[in-house]
């Protein structure tokens, strides 16, 4: 299993990524609300696992595996977001309840989230 950190750093690289075409340190810093020196070290041990490219004081930018996993976990993101839209959460909380609870929840969770939120939509 991943670390919880290792995919919270993964998902905000690929968010990054998606909308600049690269992270930077500085960047996940301020996202994740961590100090630059805890973000570049991370950064080092995902350079190590093969999840990102990176050289120190440059961009950051995903791996083939980064990006897989990246792309799953915004899926996921995006599932947990209009299943708490759906239920009622306070639109400007929504972005925060779902980062406090998405990375502690398994694949086949959400899998059943999705489910029930397409069958809601059928029978709307």
């Amino acid at each position: 299993m991943i670390p919880i950190r290792i995919k919270r750093y993964i998902l905000e690289i690929y968010i990054l990524q998606e909308a600049h075409g690269h992270a930077t340190i500085s960047g996940l810093a301020k996202v994740l609300k961590v100090t630059a020196s805890a973000a570049s070290k991370m950064a080092g041990k995902l350079r190590e696992d093969g999840y990102i490219y990176f050289q120190p004081y440059g961009t950051v930018t995903l791996t083939k595996l980064g990006k897989e996993m990246g792309k799953k976990l915004f899926e996921d993101h995006l599932v947990l977001m209009e299943f708490y839209q759906l239920i009622g959460v306070e639109d400007k909380l929504i972005r925060n309840k779902v980062s406090e609870v998405e990375m502690h929840m398994e694949t086949e969770v959400i899998e059943k989230i999705k489910k029930f939120i397409e069958e809601h939509k059928k029978n709307a």
